[in-house]
């Protein structure tokens, strides 16, 4: 996957706290309901927690907040990357914690700290609720590739009450035999292994290791309605990996929408054409499921 692809092709969908200033037209915000901008919010006591929050203007309590997660092979990439979505949706009157997070490695961080991170920044948000004038709970969360992977298991594993998933040409099984050969012939199990702590050498005919079927979204499947977007060009993450959480969804009766972008790989909003299929599909997702 592009996102197993890290190195080769760099895949991809402040330490300092919240300024006074910030704070300042935060409050502010909640009283005169204008749309604002906060950044570099530090949420956490990690270097790499630090986020950007938009809130729209005429936003309520019942408004959709979404948690946005960039992709990256949970090794790379930044919230920037994801700016012009985000400000997209802004537009549509949602609002969007743009987050960042902490790279996986060989020793101490792997997905439990990532969802760490992202419980951290929840609970952030949810304690300006009153002050932003937002919703102190019942959040979204979106992400990218690996952003979508890290989505899928924080609301199926971390936070059961997150309204509804957008997850966007994301790894869900781990556990396919055919995914993990294409994984090890390029030569980038190395990446799967810092994500899942796996500390066994897997070869084809082995049994699937341990970890790689506890990081696996679809063995954790709820009741939470999910948007999958995939482009059937897909590179990187085959949209084959799409259809696998499709297929898991409608055993267990969840609700979901899949739209397949024809032609798109795995950058997916790679041309303005399908750069408008995924956006508009996200806020019109966010409008009716994100809201309460």
């Amino acid at each position: 996957m592009n996102y197993f692809k890290i190195a080769a092709l760099s895949i991809g969908l402040l330490t300092v706290s919240c300024s006074t200033q910030n704070v300042k037209s935060a409050k502010t915000a909640s009283v005169n309901q204008k749309e604002e901008k906060l950044t570099d919010i530090q949420y956490g006591t990690h270097e790499k927690n630090i986020m950007d929050v938009y809130l729209p203007a005429d936003r309520s309590p019942n408004t959709a907040f979404l948690i946005s997660i960039h992709g990256g092979a949970w090794t790379m990439g930044d919230r920037k990357d994801d700016v012009k979505f985000v400000e997209y949706l802004l537009s549509q009157g949602i609002a969007v914690a743009n987050i960042n997070y902490r790279y996986v490695n060989l020793t101490d961080t792997h997905l439990p700290e990532i969802l760490d991170d992202i419980d951290h920044a929840v609970k952030y948000l949810s304690s300006h609720a009153r002050e932003w004038n937002t919703r102190k709970n019942g959040f979204s969360i979106s992400g990218g590739s690996s952003g979508a992977h890290v989505s899928l298991m924080y609301a199926y594993t971390k936070n059961t009450q997150i309204k509804t998933i957008i997850e966007m040409c994301g790894p869900v099984d781990f556990t396919d035999v055919q995914t993990l050969q294409y994984v090890k012939a390029a030569n980038l199990l190395g990446v799967l292994d810092k994500m899942s702590g796996n500390k066994v050498v897997w070869n084809p005919g082995d049994a699937i290791p341990d970890a790689y079927t506890k990081t696996s979204p679809v063995k954790f499947i709820n009741q939470i309605p999910t948007l999958i977007i995939h482009g059937d060009k897909d590179e990187v993450v085959p949209i084959q990996q799409g259809y696998i959480l499709e297929n898991a969804l409608k055993a267990k009766g969840v609700q979901y929408k899949m739209v397949v972008v024809p032609g798109a790989g795995h950058l997916i909003t790679k041309l303005p054409e399908n750069e408008q299929i995924v956006f508009a599909n996200v806020a019109e997702w966010l409008k009716k499921n994100g809201t309460n």
